[in-house]
Parts: structure tokens; C-alpha cells; sequence
């Protein structure tokens, strides 16, 4: 539309009045239609109408049928809303002074306007309603004609049988596919009480009557059909009704097929899927599901669970060969079966090298100690392949008595923690549950689960921690720590936090951060600092390159930093562990022994490889006078070594003093820090 005339363009301000009315005017309008503007846009186009509508007034009326088109497309239509734009105007005019002749020519130009602006916007929305009309009745009729083709294409191509039913049961209409599931060359004609067995006919009528009054909209059976040999053979039937436009049934639409070589299969899959490839027992989906029955049933004398894990089964594998290790496990499935085979009991895989037997118990059953002597037996029989005779142990964890409800997946998880207890003893071990271990080392592995969330919140810190010369008389050096403050738990000191980090496998990145952000406060000061490393860390391929990478970007001098190598991982002949110490060594680095215990190759050890410090675990009582003899010997030759002897910890005056009458040089705990913290330890 072309901009309407404004009285702005003829005058150099709108007239006093003019945007009090226009308001109003905008108001009344808003109550009486839906106007698509906001209320400061359509108080701005009315005023521009009262302009307009002035300006009529004063020369050709016919200006104002602007005003009755512009009413119209700002969406102000219908009766009221003309009425109350009438009232506007009408108060407008007075206040204007026309003559009533003028007014009147105003008004009416206005009015007509108004109204052929609306008789073409009605028929503006007709015609379009009238196209949309068509153009979904287009769209209705393609589809239609679509959905019949492909209706068309199913039924003569798909591999279902298809047939149209009347409802009298009578084929109407059978594609090819139906005619070769039923080994018949022609159903024409024919009826369902020809086609499925008659124990089982009633059935589908039951169903099909359902269809037909519409007490279902599906139906699904699986009856018994007769081929043309009079055979029985049961299939997937699957029916619907079709019905006409006023919404009657017309006829029936049966789906069928003849699925008894897939019931065979999904048997065969089943099977498959609750038992081991390999040996053939169940596995652990089967056992949770027996397992799971028999906590929720009352069996007089309870059920015993044996959970074994095969000691060093990878020597038998990387050895001999991974075809020798499967017939070992299939040998191991038959012995545990030949050992329970007098009981009620499941033989079950459960991963790898691990079973598990679910046994049943009754007065007869052997008692556990008995069990488990009967099963070690069994295994260490060697059996002969080819030249080679292989025998296997077992660890093994043993649930004595389970409780009715308990969940199958805390069972396991209870006799795998079992199980890992009895290993830790060494091989060929067993042990029972206990359920306050249980209690306490689930505590420990969800924290050790959740530690790298709380390292990635700061929850874990760097604490620093002196090591005092046990007269008192200078520092010998400050300690790195790490400490966590968990909010349920409270402080979790540095021993648990490595153990944890160093099971999780955590402990590789948390100790580069530990010494990078031990480093970065110690460049401060003058001291020596000193960090204690892990296995895993003495170990690792990368030490000596973060070593590197951590001193030149923080400055601190390799000359400064002590590090602590566990002496038992120093003493494995295949540890890279040596290696590190070497080129660490040669880089001006300090050097300690940590654990330190004193046995001959500790000491070959320590002389060897020129460590500046060892470091010995303390203890609570004094030694006696044999003991105490031994360890001033051995502290001796570490003086001679060249070394520092380091205890840790040491908890008060008394133990200080003793360990100082001993030979020891310096030590660390509360008697010279009750708590380390997270600055550098003020020198005073």
C-alpha cells in the first residue's frame, strides 16, 4: 500500500488533543478484535487516521475512505469494532468544528470505504479456504492412490502370505506367497475351516468375531495349518478388519507366516545366549537368572556360592598357546561338573578363566572345607596333551549361605570381592565372605571410583610436609603429599589417596601434578623438596621426560628435588625402574629408597646406586636389645653408603628419641607436624 497522507507533511506539529483521542481510540478497538500491532504502533497509525480524517474536513470528503481501507487491513473489523471507531470519529469531527454537511460526506466515506475493504477480505479469505480445500482433497486422493499401489506391490511381491477374508471366512483374494506356505497351488474358493486344524479353528473365530465387533483392532495366533498332504504345521497369524466408509466391516485382512524354522532358531539363539561357547555351561546371564529364582524361593538348607578364578592361566596361554588354554578351560568345566555332579547345583562360566557353582544345598551336601579340598584335587590331576602335562589351581571365594531377597548383582559383587581377598593371600587360596570387609572396601572403591571428579573440582590438594633431623637442630627437607578433603568422609591423608589412585590407575597423571604443583612453590625457596613416587610411577616409561618438562617450566633446579623410589620395585629384575633412577641421576637429581627393610639385596642395593636418603617405616614400640643392635648395624652401613636414614612416621617425643639413640638422622609425622599444609612450611 502506498504511505497515507500525514497531516505532519502540510503542518509542522500534530494538532492538541489528537494523541489523547488516539489512544483512546486505539483502546476501544483493541477490546472488540485481534489487531496484529503493538499498542504504541496502533495508537501511532490511528493518530495518522485522525490526520487524515481531519484533513477530509477541511477539502474532498472522499480522502477519508483511506481511513475505512486502512481500518480494514490493520485487522479492526467486525460490528463493534466499526461502532466504536464511528463514536471516534464522530467526537473528532465536533471537536474539529465541521460544518454537518462535511461531516456527514466524512463519515460515509469512511463508512464505505470500510465496508468494501471488508466484502473483499471475506472473499479474499473464501478463495483461499476454497484453494486450500482442493489442494488437500488433491493430496487426499494421491495418497489414497499411492497407498494402494504399494498395497498392491506388497501383496504380490512380500514373502507373508497374504489373503482378503470375508466375513464369512471364505478367501477372497490370496497372493502367491500364501499358496506356497500352504503347498497348495490354488486357495480359490476355499475357507479357514479348510486351512487351519480344527482344535484349532475355534480360536481364530473367537479372534476374528472379536475384529468384527471391535472388541480388538489386532489380532496375533499362532495355529496349526493343513498343507495339501493333510500335514500339520503351525505358523504367525496376524489379522485385521478393513472396513467401508459408513464404518462397517467389509472384510478381513490375515497375514501369515510360517514361522517353524524360526521357532527353531530363536531356540537355538536362546539357547546360545544363556550358555558359554566354549564349554558349553551357562553363563553369567543364566547364572543371575537361577541365582536370582532361588533368592526369592525358601530352600530349607540355603544356597552356596563358589566363585574360582584360575591361578596363572595366562602362563598356560602365553606358553603353550591359546588352543591349549581352551581345552584347559573345557577340562576345568568338566572336573566341576564331575565334583557337583551329586548335588543340585549350576556349573556356570562366567568370563575368561573365572566359574562359578550355584549350589543347591541339601542334608547329604558336603561341607565347604570338604568342597573345596575335592575341587583342588580334581584340578591338580595333570592331563597330557600331546607331550605336555598341564595341571591347574584355582583361588576361589566362598559365599556360605545366602540370604532370601538379597539382589543377584550385590551377590556377586560380594563373592567377587571375596574372591580377590582370597588372591591377594597368594595362589591356590580360598576364603568365606565377610561382610564387614565387604562393607569397608566397597566404601573404599567408590571413593577411589569417584577420586578423579574430585581431583577435577580441587578437592584434592598438594600439602607439603617437613622432614626434621631428629635433634631438632635443622630441616632437612620439605615433602610433597596429596590430601582430600571429602565432604562425607573428611580428610583422606596421602597413603590412602596414592593406594587408591595407584589401583584406579589414576596415579600417573595425579602424580605429574602433584610434582609439577609441588615444584612451582618450591622455585620460591631454598630447600630441597622431596617427592615420594608410587610403583607405577618409578616405573613408567615417561618419568624421566615429566621430570624434565616439570623443571624447566617451573625453574626449580634439579639439584633441589629428591625423589623417593619404592625399594622392592628397584630390586624386580623387569621394571624400567633402574633405568629411571640412572638417567634422573645423571641429571643431578637426588635419589631415595623408600620401604626400605633391610635384606641383602636392599642393601647391594643401596651401595650400588648411591641413594641419598632411605627411608624406614617406624614403629609403636621400642625394639629390644637384639633388635636394636641389628638396627644400628644397619643404619651404620648407610651412613657408610652415604645416605641419610629417614623414619617415618614418628608419632611422639618418645619414639623420636629412641630412634635417634638407634643412628637415625631425620624423620617425618606429627611429632614435628601435626597436620602438613597447603603452603611451604614457614623455616621457624
Amino acid at each position: 500500500m502506498d504511505r497515507l497522507p500525514s497531516q505532519d507533511d502540510a503542518r509542522p506539529s500534530r494538532p492538541v488533543g489528537r494523541d489523547a483521542l488516539a489512544r483512546d481510540w486505539a483502546i476501544k478497538v483493541s477490546r472488540t478484535a485481534y489487531i496484529p500491532l503493538s499498542a504504541a504502533k496502533l495508537t501511532e497509525e490511528l493518530h495518522e487516521l485522525l490526520n487524515l480524517v481531519a484533513e477530509a474536513l477541511v477539502g474532498d470528503p472522499q480522502v477519508a475512505s483511506l481511513v475505512g481501507t486502512r481500518l480494514v487491513e490493520i485487522h479492526c473489523v467486525g460490528a463493534e469494532s466499526l461502532r466504536e471507531s464511528i463514536e471516534v470519529l464522530a467526537l473528532f469531527v465536533v471537536q474539529e468544528g465541521a460544518d454537518a454537511r462535511q461531516a456527514a460526506l466524512v463519515i460515509g466515506a469512511v463508512s464505505a470505504a470500510y465496508t468494501g475493504a471488508i466484502q473483499a477480505f471475506v472473499l479474499e479469505q473464501q478463495e483461499s479456504v476454497s484453494q486450500a480445500l482442493l489442494r488437500a482433497n488433491r493430496a487426499v486422493q494421491l495418497d489414497l492412490q499411492a497407498s494402494e499401489e504399494r498395497f498392491e506391490d506388497i501383496f504380490a511381491h512380500s514373502s507373508t502370505g497374504i489373503a482378503m477374508v470375508g466375513l464369512d471366512g471364505e478367501l477372497i483374494r490370496a497372493n502367491e506367497a500364501l499358496c506356497t506356505i500352504l503347498r497348495r497351488e490354488d486357495v480359490a474358493g476355499m475357507t479357514l475351516a479348510d486351512l487351519i486344524a480344527p482344535a484349532d479353528l475355534p480360536l481364530i473365530n473367537d479372534a476374528l468375531a472379536g475384529l468384527r465387533y471391535g472388541r480388538m483392532r489386532r489380532v496375533e495366533e499362532r495355529p496349526r495349518l493343513i498343507d495339501r498332504d493333510g500335514e500339520h504345521f503351525r505358523v504367525l497369524l496376524a489379522a485385521t478388519v478393513q472396513k467401508d466408509p459408513e464404518d462397517k466391516p467389509q472384510h478381513f485382512v490375515v497375514m501369515i507366516d510360517d514361522d517353524s524354522q524360526l521357532t527353531l532358531l530363536g531356540g537355538r539363539l536362546q539357547y546360545q545366549s544363556l550358555h558359554d561357547a566354549l564349554t558349553g555351561l551357562p553363563n553369567r546371564q543364566y547364572l543371575t537368572t537361577r541365582l536370582e529364582s532361588l533368592l526369592h524361593s525358601d530352600i530349607e538348607y540355603g544356597v552356596t556360592l563358589y566363585h574360582l578364578d584360575l591361578d596363572a592361566f595366562a602362563v598356560i596361554t602365553d606358553g603353550l598357546g591359546r588352543e591349549i588354554g581352551d581345552k584347559v578351560l573345557k577340562l576345568v568345566a568338566e572336573r566341576l561338573s564331575s565334583v557337583f555332579s551329586a548335588e543340585k547345583a549350576m556349573v556356570a562360566r562366567l568370563e575368561s578363566d573365572e566359574f562359578a557353582v550355584l549350589v543347591e544345598n541339601g542334608p547329604e551336601t558336603p561341607d565347604v572345607d570338604t568342597t573345596i579340598r575335592t575341587i583342588e584335587h580334581e584340578l591338580a590331576e595333570p592331563v597330557y596333551f600331546g607331550e605336555h602335562g598341564v595341571a591347574v589351581s584355582a583361588s576361589i571365594g566362598v559365599l556360605p549361605r545366602l540370604h532370601p531377597g538379597d539382589h543377584p548383582a550385590e551377590v556377586l559383587r560380594a563373592s567377587d570381592m571375596t574372591l580377590r581377598r582370597a588372591q591377594r593371600s597368594g595362589r591356590r587360596q580360598w576364603g568365606l565372605q565377610d561382610a564387614t570387609q565387604d562393607k569397608r572396601e566397597q566404601e573404599e572403591f567408590a571413593l577411589a571410583a569417584v577420586m578423579p571428579g574430585a581431583w577435577e573440582n580441587g578437592d584434592i590438594e598438594v600439602v607439603f610436609n617437613p622432614v626434621m633431623k631428629l635433634d631438632g637442630s635443622a630441616r632437612v627437607c620439605v615433602e610433597a603429599e596429596l590430601n582430600w578433603r571429602h565432604r562425607d568422609v573428611g580428610l583422606i591423608a596421602h597413603e590412602k589417596c596414592v593406594g587408591m589412585a595407584e589401583h584406579t590407575g589414576l596415579m600417573l597423571p595425579l602424580g605429574e601434578w602433584m610434582l609439577r604443583t609441588a615444584a612451582e612453590s618450591a622455585c620460591r625457596y631454598e630447600e630441597m623438596l622431596a617427592v615420594c613416587l608410587t610403583e607405577s610411577m618409578a616405573n613408567s616409561p615417561d618419568l624421566v621426560r615429566d621430570v624434565r618438562r616439570v623443571l624447566a617450566d617451573t625453574g626449580l633446579p634439579a639439584g633441589r628435588l629428591l625423589l623417593g623410589f619404592p625399594v622392592h620395585v628397584l630390586a624386580s629384575e623387569d621394571s624400567e625402574a633402574a633405568d629411571n633412577l640412572e638417567l634422573l641421576s645423571d641429571m643431578g637429581i637426588h635419589i631415595g629408597a623408600r620401604d626400605f627393610s633391610g635384606s641383602t639385596a636392599e642393601i647391594e642395593l643401596v651401595r650400588s646406586l648411591g641413594v641419598a636418603a632411605v627411608r624406614v617405616k617406624g614403629r609403636c614400640q621400642k625394639p629390644d636389645e637384639l633388635v636394636s643392635h641389628v638396627l644400628s648395624d644397619l643404619f651404620g652401613f648407610v651412613h657408610e653408603a652415604g645416605g641419610l636414614v629417614v623414619i617415618d612416621s614418628i608419632e611422639d617425643a618418645e619414639q623420636r628419641d629412641w630412634w635417634s639413640g638407634l643412628g637415625a638422622d631425620a624423620g617425618v609425622g606429627p611429632v614435628f607436624c601435626v597436620e602438613p599444609t597447603t603452603e611451604w612450611p614457614d623455616a621457624g
